[in-house]
This record gives C-alpha cells, sequence and structure tokens, in this order.
C-alpha cells in the first residue's frame, strides 16, 4: 500500500519546512507531495530545498481542494494524507499514527485532531471537528468526491459530508502537541478575519447548497469491507478514537 503525503501550500514558506520534514522523516510515507497553490512568497524554493519532496507548481491559486486534487493527480499511490503546510509541533510519529488504522484495514478515512497543542486551536477543533485540514484517505474514496476542486476553503467539509453520506468508515487520532497559527496571526487581523469569513462562506455553500449523493454499491460494498476487517481485528468498527504523541 504506497502512501503519499500532500501539503497544499499558499504563501506558507515561513512554515512549511518543518511539516514537510516531519512527513518525510515518517518510515510509511513513500513520497511528499507540496503543491504551491499560486504563493507569492518562497514557498517553492523552501519546498525545494527540502529532501525527499517533490513539487507540484501552479500559476495562480485554485484554492485548497483544487491544491489538493492537484496533488492527488500527481502521485498513483493508495493513500492520501492531506497535512496543513503551517502545523507547529508536527512529528514523525503523528504522521504514522495518521495513516496506520488504513494500513491496518480498519478505516478508509482518518481524521487528525489538535490536543494539547494550544488551547484556542484545541478549543477550535472541539468546536468545528469536521473542518480539521489533517486527513489520511483511500484514494478511491477522494476521487469519488464531487466537486472536490471546486469547494476552496470548504474541501473539509464537503469531505465530511460525503464519507458520511456514503458510511466510509472513519477513525479519530489525537494529534497531542501540534497545533498552527490562527489567520489572524499569519495575515493581521482585519486580513486573517476576512479570510475566515470566505472560509465560513464556502463551508456554508457546501452545507446549504451542495447535494452528497446516495450511498453506491461500491461504497456500500467498501464500507462493509472495512467494518469487517475491524471487528476481525478487534477494534469493533469505525469512529475509534486514538492518541499519538
Amino acid at each position: 500500500m504506497k502512501i503519499a503525503v500532500i501539503l497544499p501550500a499558499y504563501n506558507e514558506g515561513a512554515r512549511l519546512a518543518d511539516v514537510a520534514r516531519a512527513a518525510a522523516a515518517a518510515s510509511a510515507v513513500d513520497e511528499v507531495v507540496v503543491v504551491d497553490d499560486g504563493s507569492t512568497d518562497d514557498t517553492s524554493a523552501v519546498a525545494g530545498g527540502v529532501a525527499g519532496v517533490r513539487l507540484v507548481t501552479l500559476a495562480a491559486n485554485c484554492g485548497k481542494g483544487g491544491a489538493m486534487v492537484a496533488g492527488a493527480g500527481a502521485t498513483d499511490a493508495d493513500v492520501l494524507l492531506f497535512l496543513d503546510a503551517d502545523l507547529i509541533g508536527l512529528r514523525a510519529e503523528h504522521v504514522e499514527a495518521m495513516v496506520r488504522p488504513i494500513r491496518e484495514g480498519s478505516a478508509d478515512m482518518v481524521v487528525g485532531k489538535f490536543s494539547g497543542g494550544r488551547k484556542l486551536t484545541d478549543w477550535s477543533q472541539r468546536i468545528a471537528p469536521n473542518i480539521s485540514g489533517q486527513r489520511a484517505i483511500l484514494r478511491s474514496v477522494f476521487t469519488d468526491i464531487p466537486d472536490v476542486a471546486g469547494s476552496r476553503y470548504g474541501v473539509e467539509m464537503a469531505i465530511t459530508r460525503y464519507c458520511h453520506a456514503c458510511r466510509v468508515p472513519t477513525a479519530t487520532v489525537m494529534l497531542r502537541g501540534v497545533t498552527h497559527p490562527m489567520k489572524e496571526e499569519k495575515l493581521g487581523l482585519l486580513r486573517g478575519w476576512l479570510a475566515r469569513w470566505r472560509m465560513y462562506r464556502e463551508i456554508l455553500r457546501i452545507v446549504l447548497f451542495t447535494r452528497m449523493p446516495a450511498p453506491s454499491p461500491q461504497a456500500l460494498a467498501r464500507s462493509l469491507r472495512s467494518r469487517a476487517a475491524a471487528l476481525k481485528n478487534g477494534r469493533g468498527g469505525s469512529d475509534a478514537d486514538r492518541s499519538s504523541g
């Protein structure tokens, strides 16, 4: 089972390198793909300077959903682990923990949630756990999700809603000691607030106006296989919480 880490990045030159190195250091990871989503800073140069990283450069900013699709298209990996490029405190063991449930066959998607990094980001993920940007997912599931590229910063909600509608077995991994800067810290109060407003607007558009498909026979069969594997391994099914770090 080939595993790729995909880092969508827009103007993350100051923060990207540590995340890419942690991902590349994980023994389960076969490749690390950084997608420079039309950055105007040195994101591409920084990514190119990290050993083992493959760079995909987009000429114009496509939004997070578009960058994720571009990253998935640049690899033939069976498992895609999407991570935010501005994470603080990420270690190789966090990456290993994120892909373990899929490798073991007990889940087809894994969601990472912050714990013990910063109170503010821990609190925000308790309130809105469905928009975590840290996700490992089978390629076969990801490519079935409609209009990922057009979902921009509502992409996590689009993935969550599809996986819920199609009963995709999902596990949660607590990423202890991991956090990220708030938009207001990176961009300043006004620009950060506007960026946050645009993100929530995209999320609301997904929730209110995107119709999720009924589970396909293939999706149902995949769900049954994963649940059977979870029962065989003594984990009792999906939506299990695990801890890392």
